[in-house]
């Protein structure tokens, strides 16, 4: 990536069923998944029926009866991959998987607000809102782009539900909610008849495979994003 990212986090979503409650440090522990030094020292929020959601050194983990979110913020993040392929694929391997998603997201800082403010009017020009649109000013300061998302739809035949959507806004987390930019890319994956016979085990077989090039197109879409950036320093 062209500008270095002051936050830069990947995050894998499965959606399908899942029993919330065994998903603890503990359980993690037990079964080799994570390190005992780092589950000694995991922040536990909740462990219920319902959810479960726990913080580790690098791992950010939340389960719900049909969601199981895995992120980190820190590389390298073939950990997640790691991770979940033996949790779903070696060892909960009956466990009902519908889709999931490979998820990157960074906040990086520009220059100045102008630079932000050309970069949101190259995404999303003013001029077809007439008046109104000449009424945002140049500067930023009265207004422009607050998010824009573009899909792709099925991407390289992918079965009918895959999809690619990246969300471009400002960002608020650094520079001040002035300089900061958000980029996140949400990599959708499905299979056909998923919920047939080793749908699972076909599920993990594509997340598997897919995990390295998936992260490798995130990034070079966020890379093109900078570089409107980079294009326009003042």
């Amino acid at each position: 990536m062209r500008i270095e990212p002051e936050i830069d986090g990947v995050d894998v979503v499965l959606v399908g069923d899942f029993n919330p409650a065994i998903f603890t440090p503990a359980w993690f522990a037990l079964n080799g998944f994570l390190p005992e030094s780092a589950v000694a020292n995991a922040e536990l929020q909740i462990a219920h029926q319902q959810i479960t959601a726990f913080n580790t050194d690098w791992l950010r983990l939340q389960v719900t009866p049909d969601r199981f979110s895995a992120g980190t913020l820190q590389a390298p993040h073939v950990r997640l991959h790691d991770l979940v392929v033996r949790v779903f694929k070696e060892h909960l391997h009956h466990t009902p998987l519908r889709d999931f998603g490979i998820n990157r997201e960074v906040h990086f800082r520009v220059r100045s607000l102008a630079v932000r403010d050309r970069m949101g009017r190259t995404l999303a020009p003013v001029e077809p809102w007439g008046t109104w649109g000449r009424e945002l000013g140049s500067d930023g300061l009265q207004g422009g782009m607050t998010s824009l998302t573009m899909s792709r739809n099925n991407p390289e035949g992918r079965p009918a539900g895959g999809r690619i959507n990246v969300t471009v806004e400002p960002s608020y987390r650094i520079g001040e909610g002035r300089f900061g930019v958000y980029v996140r890319v949400n990599d959708h994956y499905t299979i056909d008849n998923a919920t047939g016979p080793g749908a699972s085990g076909r599920l993990m077989e594509l997340f598997a495979n897919t995990f390295d090039a998936s992260l490798e197109r995130s990034e070079g879409i966020i890379d093109h994003i900078m570089s409107l950036a980079t294009h326009q320093e003042v």
